[in-house]
């Protein structure tokens, strides 16, 4: 009866970033981006 709740987990929610639209963490800066609250806060290494 006590391990009834060891495997309800639930996924991150997940929304849209506001700059690019791509999906991120809330409260985190945008991986695809580098955008957080609107302003730029680190630089992404463009993938070749």
């Amino acid at each position: 009866m006590r391990r009834a709740n060891h495997d309800k987990v639930t996924p991150p929610n997940v929304v849209p970033c506001s700059n690019c639209s791509a999906p991120s963490l809330p409260h985190r800066v945008c991986p695809a981006c580098g955008y957080y609250g609107g302003k730029a806060v680190a630089q992404v290494a463009e993938k070749a």
